[in-house]
């Protein structure tokens, strides 16, 4: 969906995009599904591992913090679609599915005081992480053009 929307719809929308953001965007103008798939494996290996750490230490700062990183991830493709004023991939997903499911998490996380303030700054950290993760993943999959 990313590989067709960046070719069809991108140009159409260009001009809307501020200029900061258009040239990292350009960059990924000629993404394929696999390069964007290598993206999303290398933050999805991250977070299965913190996950997994969380769950087995009781180091729950580590969940909030991926719950806190995909939140952020998630909110921004309906801002993205109002933005560009046009469908933006996994929007529909994130307006039915994902967005009220982190609305019942942090409700949730809010109401039982699960949330302190040490939590909520080890969280921070482990977002922090998340997006240098992502950046770094970004580099690879730029760099495995002539590849895939």
């Amino acid at each position: 969906m990313v590989e067709r929307w960046m070719k069809k719809t991108y140009p159409r929308v260009k001009h809307k995009v501020p200029p900061f953001m258009q040239k990292e965007l350009d960059d990924f103008k000629d993404i394929t599904a696999a390069q964007f798939a290598i993206v999303v494996f290398g933050v999805s290996i991250l977070a299965s591992i913190l996950l997994l750490i969380s769950l087995t230490n009781e180091q729950y700062y580590l969940f909030l913090g991926i719950s806190l990183a995909f939140a952020i991830n998630i909110f921004s493709h309906p801002l993205q679609s109002l933005l560009l004023w046009c469908y933006t991939p996994g929007v529909i997903t994130s307006i039915f599915l994902i967005i009220p499911y982190y609305i019942l998490l942090f409700n949730h996380l809010y109401a039982t005081d699960m949330v302190n303030l040490n939590m909520f700054l080890g969280a921070l950290v482990v977002v922090t992480l998340f997006i240098l993760v992502f950046l770094f993943s970004q580099k690879i999959g730029k760099k495995m053009r002539g590849i895939l």
